[in-house]
């Protein structure tokens, strides 16, 4: 496969994802409290809770996951560029952050609500 041909690949199965992300916004405190990290990601990608606004704005999102991995996929608009005209660190860092973040709460197990 060449380099358009992964790419054109890559672009079909992100509108796939995000069609079935539905829209973004920040997950009630009740599902965090009382849901295990897998059901929360099961409930993203079934369409049943928010995704995280961010993703949007950093234009990257959760491409598959499973327990103790996830695995983002991301593309840099011209505005995530430094000066020296490449892809900022900082937009790098968020995508690491937010695949081994992810990666991490898939390991969370609610054994009962969290008080708060």
């Amino acid at each position: 496969m060449n380099v358009e041909e992964t790419i054109a690949t890559w672009e079909t199965e992100e509108a796939r994802i995000r069609e079935k992300l539905g829209d973004a916004d920040v997950i009630p405190l009740s599902d965090l409290t009382t849901r295990s990290g897998m059901d929360i990601f099961n409930a993203m990608f079934a369409g049943e809770l928010p995704h995280p606004p961010y993703w949007s704005n950093a234009r990257l999102h959760s491409y598959s996951y499973g327990k103790g991995i996830a695995v983002f996929q991301g593309r840099p608009k011209r505005h995530h560029y430094n000066p020296l005209g490449t892809v900022h660190g900082g937009w790098f860092c968020t995508l690491l952050d937010s695949a081994v973040g992810c990666a991490v709460h898939t390991l969370y197990q609610q054994e009962k609500p969290i008080q708060l």
